[in-house]
């Protein structure tokens, strides 16, 4: 950097302040200063600059051909120190701050954590404050602003704009190990409309997603039970008491062990996402839905 230019810096604010008021009193007003300092600093900057900066004109002041030239670069560069700020600002939000997630239970047991885990190890001082339940909770607690993002079933009312799809799952019949069905490798959901059903409460996604397909199969099912975590759900199929529409098993063996067969439906299916308002969302936020969005799929390995 130049010897004048880093000798000008300080006076920047000075020599912005008289160029705006061409008066030597309101700009030590506007300044916060005594008037002989704003006199005092025009004096240096004219010396650095090796010509004056402002003349005499009646009883007031108006800058110099040089100082008109100066001028704009001054202006230009007090604008990037302001666009830096701003910049930094933002910047530090984006590593503190808490965010608050709504989530569906089952996202709870691996996808969630995994996506916070990955956030956290670049944005250690950020904290996340956590609610799950029924995916007409969770939508709900974003549409009022109790929550900056909810990771929820996606349905057709969620578009690019304001959802990213974090994978698709295949879903399947469940059925007790010892049914009639429990053979069978794939079956259409048709072969189970005499069957009692074991299901998710309203409000949940399942829930409108198994009344989806019954309505698409022509069904219209018993309802023996009403569960509100997969795992009941599983329990209670498992126990004889009826079939079930659900994501494919862990793999983990319950007490009372269920059986998952294919089905053909192809609309059995269920995208889980994230979801975001339309309204402007803080730093943090933003900082954790763009790496969802980014880095998503390959975290939670779908």
């Amino acid at each position: 950097m130049r010897t004048e230019a880093e000798s000008l810096l300080p006076l920047i604010p000075t020599l912005l302040a008289v160029a705006d008021t061409e008066h030597i009193t309101e700009a030590a007003h506007r300044l916060g200063v005594p008037q002989p300092t704003v006199s005092r600093q025009l004096a240096r900057a004219s010396a650095i600059l090796g010509v004056p900066v402002i003349e005499r004109r009646g009883r007031g002041i108006a800058l110099t051909a040089a100082g008109r030239a100066l001028m704009p670069f001054l202006e230009r560069a007090a604008r990037d120190v302001e666009a830096g700020l701003d910049a930094m600002s933002e910047q530090d939000a984006r590593t503190r701050g808490r965010i608050s997630v709504s989530f569906q239970n089952t996202v709870g047991e691996g996808v969630l954590p995994l996506l916070i885990r990955r956030f956290l190890a670049d944005h250690p001082a950020v904290t996340f404050a956590l609610d799950q339940g029924a995916r007409a909770r969770c939508l709900d607690r974003l549409e009022d602003g109790r929550a900056d993002l909810a990771f929820v079933s996606l349905g057709d009312e969620h578009g690019p704009d304001t959802s990213f799809g974090l994978f698709e799952e295949r879903l399947v019949a469940v059925v007790p190990a010892n049914h009639r069905l429990a053979g069978r490798r794939v079956l259409d959901l048709v072969e189970t409309a005499d069957e009692p059903y074991v299901v998710m409460e309203h409000g949940y996604g399942m829930r409108s997603v198994c009344e989806t397909l019954w309505a698409e199969a022509g069904m219209a099912p018993t309802i023996a039970f009403e569960g509100q975590d997969f795992h009941t759900v599983r329990g209670l199929v498992g126990a004889g008491l009826g079939v079930s529409v659900l994501p494919p098993s862990n793999g983990s063996a319950g007490v009372l062990p269920t059986v998952d067969i294919a089905l053909n439906d192809r609309a059995a299916r269920r995208r889980i996402g994230v979801v975001w308002p339309a309204r402007p969302m803080p730093a943090p936020a933003v900082a954790f839905r763009d790496m969802v969005v980014r880095r998503g799929p390959a975290i939670v390995g779908r």
